[in-house]
Protein backbone atom coordinates (compact mmCIF):
# COMPACT_ATOMS: atom_id res chain seq x y z
CA UNK A 1 0.00 0.00 0.00
CA UNK A 2 1.34 3.69 -1.26
CA UNK A 3 2.00 6.12 1.63
CA UNK A 4 -0.95 8.45 1.46
CA UNK A 5 0.66 12.14 1.04
CA UNK A 6 -0.18 15.93 1.20
CA UNK A 7 2.76 18.02 -1.01
CA UNK A 8 2.23 21.50 -0.09
CA UNK A 9 2.64 24.98 -0.86
CA UNK A 10 4.82 24.21 -4.18
CA UNK A 11 4.50 25.89 -7.67
CA UNK A 12 2.68 23.29 -9.34
CA UNK A 13 3.18 22.72 -12.91
CA UNK A 14 0.23 20.59 -13.71
CA UNK A 15 1.20 19.64 -17.86
CA UNK A 16 -2.55 18.91 -18.15
CA UNK A 17 -4.60 20.76 -20.49
CA UNK A 18 -7.65 20.86 -18.39
CA UNK A 19 -5.99 21.91 -15.71
CA UNK A 20 -3.85 25.27 -14.93
CA UNK A 21 -1.05 25.79 -13.29
CA UNK A 22 -1.08 26.12 -9.35
CA UNK A 23 1.57 29.31 -8.17
CA UNK A 24 0.94 27.86 -4.90
CA UNK A 25 -0.54 24.53 -4.81
CA UNK A 26 -1.43 21.36 -2.51
CA UNK A 27 -1.47 17.67 -4.24
CA UNK A 28 -3.09 15.15 -2.44
CA UNK A 29 -1.79 11.56 -3.30
CA UNK A 30 -3.04 8.19 -2.14
CA UNK A 31 -2.66 4.72 -2.73
CA UNK A 32 -0.20 5.69 -5.90
CA UNK A 33 -2.78 8.16 -7.34
CA UNK A 34 -3.51 12.24 -7.37
CA UNK A 35 -6.59 12.74 -5.55
CA UNK A 36 -6.99 16.25 -5.01
CA UNK A 37 -5.11 19.62 -6.42
CA UNK A 38 -5.67 23.11 -4.90
CA UNK A 39 -4.79 25.66 -3.22
CA UNK A 40 -4.79 25.06 0.80
CA UNK A 41 -6.37 21.46 0.91
CA UNK A 42 -7.45 20.58 4.43
CA UNK A 43 -6.67 17.11 5.27
CA UNK A 44 -5.83 15.19 7.86
CA UNK A 45 -3.85 11.53 8.13
CA UNK A 46 -1.51 12.51 5.81
CA UNK A 47 2.42 12.50 5.59
CA UNK A 48 2.73 16.36 4.72
CA UNK A 49 6.15 17.24 2.55
CA UNK A 50 6.50 21.22 2.72
CA UNK A 51 7.49 22.48 -0.54
CA UNK A 52 7.56 26.23 -0.32
CA UNK A 53 10.08 27.53 -2.91
CA UNK A 54 9.99 24.07 -4.84
CA UNK A 55 7.91 23.60 -8.38
CA UNK A 56 6.42 20.09 -8.58
CA UNK A 57 5.86 18.91 -12.30
CA UNK A 58 4.93 15.56 -14.08
CA UNK A 59 8.15 12.95 -14.07
CA UNK A 60 9.84 13.60 -17.56
CA UNK A 61 9.26 10.40 -20.04
CA UNK A 62 12.45 9.33 -22.34
CA UNK A 63 11.51 7.58 -25.27
CA UNK A 64 14.35 5.93 -26.33
CA UNK A 65 17.48 5.15 -24.63
CA UNK A 66 19.62 1.73 -25.01
CA UNK A 67 19.67 1.39 -21.59
CA UNK A 68 22.15 -1.64 -21.41
CA UNK A 69 25.13 0.75 -22.91
CA UNK A 70 25.53 2.58 -19.70
CA UNK A 71 29.12 0.83 -19.36
CA UNK A 72 30.39 2.50 -22.45
CA UNK A 73 29.70 5.96 -20.98
CA UNK A 74 31.97 8.66 -22.60
CA UNK A 75 34.09 6.31 -25.21
CA UNK A 76 32.13 8.67 -27.75
CA UNK A 77 32.50 11.76 -27.90
CA UNK A 78 34.46 11.96 -30.98
CA UNK A 79 32.41 9.29 -32.78
CA UNK A 80 30.19 9.93 -36.17
CA UNK A 81 27.54 7.14 -36.75
CA UNK A 82 29.99 4.74 -38.39
CA UNK A 83 32.41 4.98 -35.57
CA UNK A 84 29.32 4.22 -33.36
CA UNK A 85 28.22 0.87 -35.38
CA UNK A 86 31.71 -0.28 -35.79
CA UNK A 87 32.36 0.15 -31.98
CA UNK A 88 29.27 -0.85 -30.43
CA UNK A 89 27.39 -2.95 -32.43
CA UNK A 90 29.87 -4.48 -34.21
CA UNK A 91 32.73 -4.82 -31.44
CA UNK A 92 31.20 -4.67 -27.79
CA UNK A 93 27.53 -5.54 -28.36
CA UNK A 94 28.82 -9.62 -28.81
CA UNK A 95 31.20 -9.42 -25.74
CA UNK A 96 28.27 -8.38 -23.41
CA UNK A 97 27.12 -11.22 -21.00
CA UNK A 98 24.05 -11.13 -19.40
CA UNK A 99 25.83 -9.54 -15.62
CA UNK A 100 27.05 -6.89 -18.16
CA UNK A 101 23.34 -5.90 -19.31
CA UNK A 102 21.95 -6.45 -15.93
CA UNK A 103 24.74 -3.67 -14.63
CA UNK A 104 24.08 -1.53 -17.49
CA UNK A 105 20.48 -1.38 -17.52
CA UNK A 106 20.30 -1.24 -13.31
CA UNK A 107 22.41 2.00 -13.76
CA UNK A 108 21.26 3.72 -16.20
CA UNK A 109 17.77 3.15 -15.54
CA UNK A 110 18.84 4.91 -11.91
CA UNK A 111 20.33 7.40 -14.05
CA UNK A 112 17.35 8.37 -15.68
CA UNK A 113 15.39 8.02 -12.23
CA UNK A 114 18.12 10.59 -10.87
CA UNK A 115 17.75 13.04 -13.28
CA UNK A 116 13.81 12.86 -13.21
CA UNK A 117 13.25 10.77 -15.47
CA UNK A 118 9.88 8.91 -14.42
CA UNK A 119 9.29 6.04 -17.54
CA UNK A 120 11.92 5.24 -19.49
CA UNK A 121 11.31 2.77 -22.87
CA UNK A 122 13.93 0.97 -23.28
CA UNK A 123 14.87 -0.68 -26.47
CA UNK A 124 17.22 -3.08 -25.70
CA UNK A 125 18.52 -4.51 -28.71
CA UNK A 126 21.68 -6.69 -26.96
CA UNK A 127 19.66 -9.91 -26.39
CA UNK A 128 22.18 -12.71 -27.40
CA UNK A 129 20.30 -15.00 -25.03
CA UNK A 130 16.87 -15.17 -23.31
CA UNK A 131 19.52 -14.79 -19.90
CA UNK A 132 20.80 -11.47 -21.57
CA UNK A 133 16.91 -10.48 -22.07
CA UNK A 134 16.02 -12.06 -18.01
CA UNK A 135 19.14 -9.70 -16.78
CA UNK A 136 17.80 -6.42 -18.75
CA UNK A 137 14.16 -6.71 -17.40
CA UNK A 138 15.80 -7.46 -13.59
CA UNK A 139 18.07 -4.50 -13.78
CA UNK A 140 14.81 -2.34 -14.71
CA UNK A 141 12.78 -3.80 -12.37
CA UNK A 142 15.06 -3.38 -9.15
CA UNK A 143 15.60 0.53 -10.01
CA UNK A 144 11.94 1.02 -9.57
CA UNK A 145 11.32 3.01 -12.44
CA UNK A 146 8.44 2.70 -15.08
CA UNK A 147 9.36 1.02 -18.10
CA UNK A 148 8.71 0.09 -21.88
CA UNK A 149 11.12 -3.16 -22.30
CA UNK A 150 11.02 -3.03 -25.61
CA UNK A 151 12.90 -6.38 -26.39
CA UNK A 152 14.84 -6.46 -29.34
CA UNK A 153 14.19 -8.54 -32.41
CA UNK A 154 17.85 -7.83 -34.06
CA UNK A 155 20.09 -10.34 -34.08
CA UNK A 156 24.04 -9.05 -33.15
CA UNK A 157 26.93 -8.95 -35.45
CA UNK A 158 27.76 -12.56 -34.53
CA UNK A 159 25.42 -15.75 -34.44
CA UNK A 160 23.35 -16.64 -31.16
CA UNK A 161 23.25 -20.53 -30.46
CA UNK A 162 20.25 -20.21 -27.97
CA UNK A 163 18.53 -17.40 -30.44
CA UNK A 164 19.48 -18.28 -33.77
CA UNK A 165 16.63 -17.47 -35.89
CA UNK A 166 14.01 -14.71 -35.68
CA UNK A 167 11.44 -17.58 -34.78
CA UNK A 168 13.57 -18.30 -31.38
CA UNK A 169 13.32 -14.25 -30.43
CA UNK A 170 9.66 -14.02 -31.12
CA UNK A 171 8.78 -17.62 -29.31
CA UNK A 172 11.23 -16.05 -26.41
CA UNK A 173 9.33 -12.78 -26.16
CA UNK A 174 6.22 -14.59 -25.87
CA UNK A 175 8.04 -16.02 -22.77
CA UNK A 176 7.90 -12.90 -21.46
CA UNK A 177 4.49 -11.89 -22.22
CA UNK A 178 3.01 -14.96 -21.06
CA UNK A 179 5.03 -15.11 -17.77
CA UNK A 180 7.06 -11.55 -15.55
CA UNK A 181 5.16 -8.92 -18.24
CA UNK A 182 1.70 -10.42 -18.86
CA UNK A 183 0.17 -7.76 -16.89
CA UNK A 184 0.22 -3.96 -18.61
CA UNK A 185 -0.60 -2.55 -15.77
CA UNK A 186 3.01 -3.12 -13.87
CA UNK A 187 5.43 -0.63 -13.62
CA UNK A 188 7.69 -2.58 -16.03
CA UNK A 189 5.44 -3.78 -19.65
CA UNK A 190 6.97 -5.61 -22.81
CA UNK A 191 7.48 -3.90 -25.71
CA UNK A 192 9.25 -4.96 -29.03
CA UNK A 193 12.05 -3.09 -30.87
CA UNK A 194 12.10 -4.13 -34.33
CA UNK A 195 15.24 -4.42 -36.27
CA UNK A 196 16.04 -1.81 -39.02
CA UNK A 197 13.60 -2.64 -42.33
CA UNK A 198 16.60 -2.97 -44.35
CA UNK A 199 16.47 -6.54 -43.68
CA UNK A 200 14.37 -9.09 -46.13
CA UNK A 201 11.15 -6.94 -46.11
CA UNK A 202 9.45 -10.87 -45.05
CA UNK A 203 11.42 -10.78 -41.67
CA UNK A 204 10.08 -7.20 -41.16
CA UNK A 205 6.59 -7.94 -41.70
CA UNK A 206 7.10 -11.25 -39.05
CA UNK A 207 8.34 -9.06 -36.51
CA UNK A 208 5.49 -6.18 -37.09
CA UNK A 209 2.90 -9.59 -36.77
CA UNK A 210 4.72 -11.09 -33.81
CA UNK A 211 4.09 -7.93 -31.98
CA UNK A 212 0.69 -7.33 -32.71
CA UNK A 213 -0.47 -10.97 -31.79
CA UNK A 214 2.09 -9.97 -28.27
CA UNK A 215 -0.46 -6.97 -28.50
CA UNK A 216 2.17 -4.39 -26.83
CA UNK A 217 3.83 -1.28 -28.02
CA UNK A 218 6.35 -1.20 -31.08
CA UNK A 219 9.37 0.64 -31.58
CA UNK A 220 11.65 1.29 -34.63
CA UNK A 221 14.92 2.93 -35.64
CA UNK A 222 13.58 4.82 -38.92
CA UNK A 223 15.60 6.87 -41.69
CA UNK A 224 18.75 7.53 -39.86
CA UNK A 225 20.34 7.91 -43.06
CA UNK A 226 19.48 7.40 -46.47
CA UNK A 227 17.94 4.65 -47.42
CA UNK A 228 17.71 2.72 -51.16
CA UNK A 229 14.46 2.13 -52.22
CA UNK A 230 11.17 2.96 -50.32
CA UNK A 231 11.55 3.98 -47.36
CA UNK A 232 10.34 1.98 -43.92
CA UNK A 233 7.05 4.20 -43.63
CA UNK A 234 6.26 3.14 -47.13
CA UNK A 235 6.96 -0.73 -46.52
CA UNK A 236 4.41 -0.20 -44.00
CA UNK A 237 1.73 1.46 -45.10
CA UNK A 238 1.98 -0.54 -48.15
CA UNK A 239 0.97 -3.66 -46.50
CA UNK A 240 -1.77 -1.83 -44.22
CA UNK A 241 0.78 -2.40 -40.51
CA UNK A 242 1.13 1.21 -39.77
CA UNK A 243 -0.66 2.12 -36.58
CA UNK A 244 -0.95 4.33 -33.33
CA UNK A 245 1.18 1.42 -31.92
CA UNK A 246 4.34 2.54 -33.69
CA UNK A 247 6.81 4.49 -32.42
CA UNK A 248 9.52 5.78 -34.70
CA UNK A 249 12.84 6.73 -33.76
CA UNK A 250 14.84 9.50 -35.14
CA UNK A 251 13.27 9.89 -39.15
CA UNK A 252 15.63 12.26 -39.59
CA UNK A 253 15.59 11.45 -43.46
CA UNK A 254 12.07 11.04 -43.39
CA UNK A 255 10.11 12.99 -46.56
CA UNK A 256 7.09 14.95 -46.12
CA UNK A 257 4.78 11.88 -47.93
CA UNK A 258 6.28 9.47 -44.44
CA UNK A 259 5.43 12.35 -41.96
CA UNK A 260 1.93 12.35 -43.29
CA UNK A 261 1.39 8.86 -43.20
CA UNK A 262 3.01 8.85 -39.67
CA UNK A 263 0.88 11.54 -38.76
CA UNK A 264 -3.15 9.93 -40.52
CA UNK A 265 -2.18 6.59 -38.61
CA UNK A 266 -1.57 8.00 -34.85
CA UNK A 267 2.07 6.69 -34.77
CA UNK A 268 4.28 8.64 -33.24
CA UNK A 269 8.14 9.82 -33.74
CA UNK A 270 11.13 10.11 -30.99
CA UNK A 271 13.89 12.56 -32.07
CA UNK A 272 17.29 12.24 -30.43
CA UNK A 273 18.67 15.54 -30.73
CA UNK A 274 22.22 14.88 -29.30
CA UNK A 275 22.92 11.98 -30.55
CA UNK A 276 21.45 12.75 -34.34
CA UNK A 277 23.49 16.46 -34.43
CA UNK A 278 26.74 14.40 -33.24
CA UNK A 279 26.71 11.30 -35.43
CA UNK A 280 25.38 12.74 -38.48
CA UNK A 281 21.90 11.09 -38.58
CA UNK A 282 20.69 14.56 -39.94
CA UNK A 283 18.87 17.33 -38.60
CA UNK A 284 16.56 16.74 -35.97
CA UNK A 285 13.12 16.42 -37.59
CA UNK A 286 10.92 18.12 -34.52
CA UNK A 287 9.97 21.43 -36.42
CA UNK A 288 8.80 19.17 -39.64
CA UNK A 289 7.51 16.76 -37.24
CA UNK A 290 5.14 18.84 -35.66
CA UNK A 291 4.55 20.88 -38.70
CA UNK A 292 3.28 17.77 -40.01
CA UNK A 293 1.11 17.06 -37.12
CA UNK A 294 2.98 14.01 -36.10
CA UNK A 295 2.84 13.41 -32.20
CA UNK A 296 6.89 14.09 -31.24
CA UNK A 297 8.99 13.06 -28.59
CA UNK A 298 12.67 13.25 -27.35
CA UNK A 299 14.66 10.51 -25.89
CA UNK A 300 18.61 10.11 -24.49
CA UNK A 301 19.36 7.46 -27.17
CA UNK A 302 23.20 6.76 -25.92
CA UNK A 303 25.09 8.12 -23.30
CA UNK A 304 28.59 6.14 -25.04
CA UNK A 305 28.54 9.53 -26.98
CA UNK A 306 25.89 11.82 -25.00
CA UNK A 307 24.17 13.15 -21.63
CA UNK A 308 21.30 11.13 -20.25
CA UNK A 309 19.24 13.82 -19.16
CA UNK A 310 16.32 15.45 -21.10
CA UNK A 311 16.64 18.56 -19.77
CA UNK A 312 19.50 19.25 -22.43
CA UNK A 313 17.75 17.06 -24.70
CA UNK A 314 14.94 20.06 -24.54
CA UNK A 315 17.38 22.71 -24.89
CA UNK A 316 18.85 21.69 -28.25
CA UNK A 317 15.82 20.61 -29.68
CA UNK A 318 13.77 24.16 -29.40
CA UNK A 319 16.85 25.83 -29.89
CA UNK A 320 18.27 24.32 -33.08
CA UNK A 321 14.80 24.19 -34.56
CA UNK A 322 14.91 27.95 -33.72
CA UNK A 323 18.66 28.23 -35.54
CA UNK A 324 17.23 26.98 -38.40
CA UNK A 325 13.98 28.90 -38.66
CA UNK A 326 15.81 31.82 -38.06
CA UNK A 327 18.60 31.85 -40.51
CA UNK A 328 15.69 30.87 -42.68
CA UNK A 329 13.81 34.12 -42.04
CA UNK A 330 17.15 36.49 -41.92
CA UNK A 331 15.87 38.74 -38.55
CA UNK A 332 12.64 36.93 -37.15
CA UNK A 333 9.81 38.94 -36.14
CA UNK A 334 8.44 36.03 -33.96
CA UNK A 335 10.03 32.67 -32.42
CA UNK A 336 7.01 30.32 -33.87
CA UNK A 337 8.36 27.07 -31.60
CA UNK A 338 7.75 27.78 -27.92
CA UNK A 339 9.36 26.73 -24.80
CA UNK A 340 6.55 25.32 -23.42
CA UNK A 341 6.31 23.17 -26.34
CA UNK A 342 9.08 21.08 -25.14
CA UNK A 343 8.01 20.23 -21.78
CA UNK A 344 4.24 18.48 -22.94
CA UNK A 345 6.80 16.38 -25.86
CA UNK A 346 8.87 14.90 -22.93
CA UNK A 347 5.65 14.53 -20.70
CA UNK A 348 1.81 14.17 -22.21
CA UNK A 349 3.01 13.84 -25.55
CA UNK A 350 5.26 11.18 -24.72
CA UNK A 351 2.67 8.99 -22.40
CA UNK A 352 0.38 9.30 -25.19
CA UNK A 353 2.96 7.86 -27.62
CA UNK A 354 3.64 4.50 -25.64
CA UNK A 355 -0.17 4.12 -24.28
CA UNK A 356 0.15 5.50 -21.05
CA UNK A 357 -1.79 8.97 -21.55
CA UNK A 358 -4.24 7.73 -19.98
CA UNK A 359 -2.43 7.21 -16.56
CA UNK A 360 0.23 9.55 -16.86
CA UNK A 361 2.14 12.33 -18.60
CA UNK A 362 0.74 15.39 -16.47
CA UNK A 363 -0.77 16.07 -12.51
CA UNK A 364 -4.57 15.84 -12.23
CA UNK A 365 -6.64 13.93 -10.27
CA UNK A 366 -7.21 10.41 -11.10
CA UNK A 367 -3.78 9.96 -12.58
CA UNK A 368 -0.89 8.30 -10.69
CA UNK A 369 1.77 10.33 -8.91
CA UNK A 370 4.62 10.43 -11.49
CA UNK A 371 5.81 13.96 -10.50
CA UNK A 372 9.07 15.33 -9.78
CA UNK A 373 10.15 18.46 -7.32
CA UNK A 374 12.74 21.12 -8.43
CA UNK A 375 14.83 23.57 -6.63
CA UNK A 376 13.02 26.75 -7.82
CA UNK A 377 15.01 28.58 -5.52
CA UNK A 378 18.40 27.47 -6.36
CA UNK A 379 20.23 30.63 -8.18
CA UNK A 380 19.69 29.04 -11.75
CA UNK A 381 15.96 29.62 -11.26
CA UNK A 382 15.57 32.79 -9.00
CA UNK A 383 13.65 34.45 -10.29
CA UNK A 384 10.92 32.19 -11.24
CA UNK A 385 9.77 33.84 -14.11
CA UNK A 386 7.57 31.69 -16.37
CA UNK A 387 7.60 28.05 -14.81
CA UNK A 388 7.28 26.21 -17.58
CA UNK A 389 9.81 28.28 -19.40
CA UNK A 390 12.23 27.72 -16.49
CA UNK A 391 11.91 23.89 -16.38
CA UNK A 392 13.25 24.34 -20.50
CA UNK A 393 15.53 26.90 -20.43
CA UNK A 394 16.90 27.57 -17.03
CA UNK A 395 16.59 23.65 -15.03
CA UNK A 396 19.18 21.20 -14.91
CA UNK A 397 19.69 17.64 -13.50
CA UNK A 398 20.91 18.76 -10.61
CA UNK A 399 17.63 20.62 -9.43
CA UNK A 400 15.94 17.36 -9.39
CA UNK A 401 15.44 17.16 -5.24
CA UNK A 402 12.46 14.08 -5.08
CA UNK A 403 10.75 11.83 -7.51
CA UNK A 404 7.62 9.81 -7.02
CA UNK A 405 6.88 7.00 -9.08
CA UNK A 406 2.98 5.68 -8.41
CA UNK A 407 3.17 7.80 -5.13
CA UNK A 408 6.51 5.89 -3.92
CA UNK A 409 8.87 8.33 -2.72
CA UNK A 410 12.38 7.18 -4.86
CA UNK A 411 14.39 10.16 -4.52
CA UNK A 412 14.47 12.59 -1.91
CA UNK A 413 16.27 15.83 -0.64
CA UNK A 414 19.15 14.78 -3.55
CA UNK A 415 19.24 10.64 -2.78
CA UNK A 416 17.89 8.16 -4.29
CA UNK A 417 16.30 5.95 -1.62
CA UNK A 418 17.08 2.40 -1.05
CA UNK A 419 19.99 2.40 -3.02
CA UNK A 420 23.60 1.60 -2.77
CA UNK A 421 24.68 4.03 -5.33
CA UNK A 422 28.40 2.88 -4.30
CA UNK A 423 27.34 -1.27 -5.26
CA UNK A 424 26.29 0.03 -8.31
CA UNK A 425 28.93 2.23 -9.36
CA UNK A 426 31.21 -1.05 -8.35
CA UNK A 427 29.15 -3.28 -11.07
CA UNK A 428 28.76 -1.25 -13.88
CA UNK A 429 32.52 -0.83 -13.69
CA UNK A 430 33.65 -3.78 -13.51
CA UNK A 431 31.40 -4.41 -16.58
CA UNK A 432 33.05 -1.43 -18.34
CA UNK A 433 36.28 -3.51 -17.57
CA UNK A 434 35.44 -6.98 -18.52
CA UNK A 435 33.56 -6.13 -22.13
CA UNK A 436 36.63 -3.46 -22.99
CA UNK A 437 39.70 -6.09 -21.87
CA UNK A 438 37.07 -9.11 -23.65
CA UNK A 439 37.31 -6.86 -27.05
CA UNK A 440 41.44 -6.13 -26.85
CA UNK A 441 40.98 -2.52 -24.99
CA UNK A 442 39.99 0.59 -26.29
CA UNK A 443 42.27 1.13 -28.84
CA UNK A 444 40.60 -2.09 -30.86
CA UNK A 445 37.31 -0.70 -30.42
CA UNK A 446 37.55 1.44 -34.39
CA UNK A 447 39.56 -1.48 -35.63
CA UNK A 448 36.57 -2.89 -37.24
CA UNK A 449 35.04 -0.21 -39.94
CA UNK A 450 36.01 -2.62 -42.11
CA UNK A 451 33.24 -4.98 -41.59
CA UNK A 452 30.54 -2.52 -41.62
CA UNK A 453 30.15 -3.48 -45.35
CA UNK A 454 29.25 -6.88 -44.18
CA UNK A 455 26.29 -5.55 -42.25
CA UNK A 456 25.56 -1.83 -43.94
CA UNK A 457 25.46 -0.47 -47.52
CA UNK A 458 27.73 2.96 -46.59
CA UNK A 459 26.60 4.33 -50.25
CA UNK A 460 30.12 5.90 -50.94
CA UNK A 461 29.99 7.37 -48.17
CA UNK A 462 26.38 7.74 -47.48
CA UNK A 463 24.76 5.93 -44.62
CA UNK A 464 22.60 3.50 -46.42
CA UNK A 465 21.84 0.29 -43.82
CA UNK A 466 21.00 -2.92 -45.76
CA UNK A 467 20.88 -4.97 -42.83
CA UNK A 468 21.59 -5.02 -38.49
CA UNK A 469 20.75 -2.43 -36.43
CA UNK A 470 21.84 0.77 -34.71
Amino acid sequence: MADRWLLQGATVVTGDREHEDLPCGDILIEDGRITAMGRELRVEGCRVLPLAGKLVMPGLIDTHRHTWQTPLRGLGGDWTVLDYLAAVRVKLSPAFRPEDVHAGTLAGALEALDAGITTLVDHAHCIASPAHADAALQGLQESGIQALFAYGYAAGSEPSPSLPTPEHRFADARRLREGPLSSDSRRVRLGIALTEMQIPWEQSRAEVCSARELGVPITLHCSAWPVTGPSEVEQLEREGLLGPDLLFVHCTFSGDDDLARIAGSGGSICATPESELQMGMGFPVIGRALRAGVRTTLGCDVVASNGGELFTAMRLALQSERGRANALAGLPRRLDLKAGRMLRMVTQDAADAIGLGAVTGSLRPGKQADLIVLAADALNMTPLGHPRDAVVLQAHAGNVESVMVRGELVKHQGRLIGKDVAAVRQKVLRARDAVLERVGGLSALLADHAKLEEHWDLGNGRATATSGTR
